[in-house]
């Protein structure tokens, strides 16, 4: 008989991965659009996932999944994830399918059966689970409530750090010249016209990449760089608390886009996170841990796990 097939998906605002292989090695590797469900809808999601898995299927030689590993922001609710396993057990053709929070595939990555992750790519959002299983997510309001330090974030702050500049009601910044190349405009008036009405959420977030190129040698950038560093530090502070972590060393993975090796926001939330103090002088350690792999490795990794429940997976 063939080797069981595992799938691990990670479900981000930009695009999907997702990755098939058996017990021992990978297999096959696809991408496709973005599939979050809170902006592309469950139809979205249902398309982008069939396309990435057909990609990763295809180069496996298209055998039978025997489980999948979904990691998705913003599917906390139980309603919510109950709605997607039954939409990717049907474009999977298999009933073992786990849903959980992309801070999960992180943690795996990392190689943490437990901890702190933080990402931050189109999105963001900080997401803690404790050796007992009590899960706890911070921030992944989507871009309208919240994703603060995240590439859409990020870029809004450059969009309006540009448009006062203009009005002299802020610093001058490069940004009032990179922004609008990116956006293919001619100068900043221009932005009024591109920018309404709204682009797609990860179009906007990809300015994000232009105000971290800019932030060694812009003040206005590198300013927004640490804004953002700020709020994601704030959210992982509070998912430690929650947790009951207070006083404690606690391990932190940062996964996304904008965290990867050699970024500047990676850099200020390095710095900002150490030596953290907490209430009545005690102190804990947080230490941000080397993510090594794209987060689909995670999902890969959960999904081969060998204690599948008799009666179906639920989701975690």
């Amino acid at each position: 008989m063939p080797e069981p097939l595992y799938l691990g998906v990670d479900v981000g605002g930009s695009k999907t991965v997702c990755l098939v292989g058996d017990r021992a090695a990978v297999l096959g590797r696809g991408e496709a659009g973005p599939a979050n469900p809170n902006t592309a809808g469950i139809d979205g999601f249902r398309r982008s996932l069939t396309e990435a898995a057909r990609g990763a299927l295809d180069a496996a030689g298209g055998r039978r999944v025997t489980a999948a590993w979904i990691g998705i922001a913003g599917s906390e609710g139980a309603r919510m994830r109950g709605d997607l396993r039954a939409v990717a057990a049907e474009a999977l053709h298999t009933d073992a399918v786990w849903i959980s929070h992309d801070g999960r595939l992180v943690l795996a990555t990392a190689g943490l059966a437990y901890g702190i992750a933080v990402v931050a790519g189109t999105g963001s959002s900080v997401y803690g689970l404790r050796p007992d299983g009590l899960e706890v997510t911070v921030g992944g309001w989507g871009h309208l409530l919240g994703d603060e330090g995240s590439g859409h974030d990020i870029a809004r702050r450059a969009l309006r750090a540009v448009t006062q500049a203009a009005d002299g009601r802020a610093p001058a910044t490069r940004l009032g010249e990179a922004i609008p190349r990116a956006l293919g405009v001619p100068d900043v008036p221009a932005l009024r016209r591109r920018c309404y009405p709204a682009p797609p959420v990860a179009e906007v977030a990809r300015l994000a990449a232009v105000v971290l190129e800019l932030a060694a040698d812009d003040e206005v950038s590198a300013s927004i760089v640490r804004g953002a560093a700020t709020d994601l530090a704030t959210a992982v502070r509070a998912c430690r608390d929650r947790l009951g972590w207070i006083g404690q060393d606690v391990a932190v993975a940062a996964g996304g886009g904008l965290l990867a090796p050699g970024s500047p926001l990676l850099a200020e939330l390095a710095a900002q996170l150490s030596g953290t103090h907490v209430a009545d002088d005690a102190e804990g350690v947080v230490q941000l841990v080397s993510v090594h792999g794209e987060p689909a490795t995670g999902a890969l990794a959960l999904a081969r796990r060998e204690q599948w429940p008799r009666a179906g997976p639920s989701d975690t």
